[in-house]
């Protein structure tokens, strides 16, 4: 079953984080393994960065680690279910999805993994939706680590506290104030929001990788709260399952949730596979001072002929960030847009689908300019500007957008360099209002 289990490590910026976690898959790294690391941002500095490391690990491990950077950035869900869908992906039945600031500690952790979905699956049958590790900072998993280590004393005397949990407006878990003496495992838990606490969990966890070990080593499976939102760090599932999971939502944990709460699947942990999740976005700022630390623990602990961090020197790394500002002074910026432009609409899984660009930008007439593009899958040229209606570029008339519910797109590719946030969702508020529930969102 493992040469049928693709792992996939989703990518973004946090190249200080998965320094680390690299380290520990090349540790753990075995023959049979197939890892493929998904890149999905590029442009900035950070992105950049963490692409080059990326690169690093594919060229130190070159039969078991391949980076993806052929998927335009995009929503996390719909990024992973392009590779996912993709000819790479054909020889893969079984997906153990991770995240970049998680890695596991256990030598034999993905053969752990699949034994633990194989047994689920004969125990639950269809019934199965996906299973995971024990995963420490996690709202869940903190909740059971607390015990394992006995620290649950140490936490109720010092660190509990009256706090914030559950997201506003979220019917299922509401944003609200939970007590002192709760500790809430679902949507923002408990560990989710509150820094201090996951800053004091990895000092008593993530700083003794032994004693972590140790502690789990006998421990068994525990079936999870499908009502509550869980935090997908680190989940082994069937490839097909990803797709079903959908129903509608680009969000990749609220859809596990959506389906697995109203399908009854169960969610099975292995609380006998550790793993460390360094930090969920909310905790990065306050506890970034950590990696330093957790890197020199795990330099010592790892002992690879390589060291873990490519640039650990914070002035040499400043001094990088400034030589790349420069370039990007020089249009570096512009030549990535172009290339993630011209990979987006010859991509040979995009060549049967109907592009409809999004913004009549100076980047799109400069870029149609200078490839001269007539590929036949663009279908049309939509900007919200009216002034700008009726007018050519290249070949194409620019429309309304109203016009792409008829035209019926694959894809919307924003063609707009500058604020893409706002481009974004602009064009996501539009596909929803109009229910085009089968386009995709692409942008440069």
């Amino acid at each position: 079953m493992i040469k049928k289990t693709a792992i996939i490590l989703l990518a973004y910026a946090d190249f200080e984080s998965m320094e680390i976690s690299l380290a520990n898959y090349a540790k753990l790294m075995k023959p049979e393994y197939k890892m493929f690391i998904l890149q999905n941002g590029r442009g900035t500095y950070d992105c950049e960065r963490t692409y080059r490391l990326a690169k690093r690990y594919e060229y130190l491990y070159p039969k078991n680690i391949n980076v993806v950077d052929w998927i335009a950035p995009q929503e996390p869900y719909c990024a992973i279910k392009e590779l996912l869908e993709s000819i790479e992906m054909k020889e893969f039945d079984y997906i153990c999805k991770v995240d970049d600031d998680v890695f596991p500690l256990s030598e034999n952790w993905l053969e752990k993994m699949i034994e633990c979905y194989k047994k689920s699956k004969d125990k639950y049958g269809n019934d199965l939706g996906y299973v995971t590790g024990l995963v420490n900072n996690n709202p869940w998993g903190f909740n059971q680590v607390l015990d394992i280590f006995n620290l649950r004393k140490e936490y109720n005397q010092r660190y509990a506290r009256a706090h914030v949990v559950g997201f506003p407006k979220d019917k299922g878990e509401p944003e609200r104030i939970a007590e002192k003496d709760e500790i809430y495992t679902g949507w923002c838990g408990t560990v989710w929001r509150n820094s201090y606490i996951s800053r004091w969990l990895h000092t008593k966890t993530t700083y003794y990788p032994k004693k972590y070990l140790k502690l789990t080593e006998n421990l068994g499976y525990i079936e999870t709260n499908n009502k509550q939102r869980f935090s997908i760090n680190c989940i082994l599932f069937e490839k097909k399952f990803w797709s079903i999971v959908g129903e509608g939502s680009t969000d990749d944990e609220y859809s596990f949730l959506k389906y697995c709460s109203k399908h009854n699947k169960k969610i099975i942990a292995d609380l006998s596979n550790p793993f460390v999740h360094l930090t969920f976005y909310v905790q990065r700022e306050e506890n970034k001072d950590l990696l330093p630390k957790i890197r020199e623990i795990y330099e010592k602990y790892l002992e690879l002929p390589f060291p873990i961090s490519m640039c650990p020197n914070k002035e040499y790394e400043n001094e990088n960030r400034l030589r790349f500002l420069e370039s990007t002074l020089l249009n570096k910026t512009r030549d990535i847009h172009e290339e993630n432009f011209l990979r987006i609409i010859n991509n040979e899984n995009n060549m049967d689908k109907r592009i409809v660009l999004w913004g009549a930008s100076i980047f799109l007439k400069n870029i149609i300019t200078k490839y001269d593009i007539k590929n036949p899958n663009i279908i049309g040229i939509v900007d919200k500007n009216e002034k700008m209606h009726g007018n050519k570029v290249g070949k194409f008339t620019i429309e309304n957008p109203d016009i792409i519910p008829e035209l019926k797109p694959d894809i919307i590719l924003i063609s707009i360099v500058h604020k893409i946030d706002e481009r974004y969702a602009d064009v996501k508020q539009f596909v929803e209002k109009n229910k085009l529930k089968d386009t995709k969102i692409y942008f440069v």
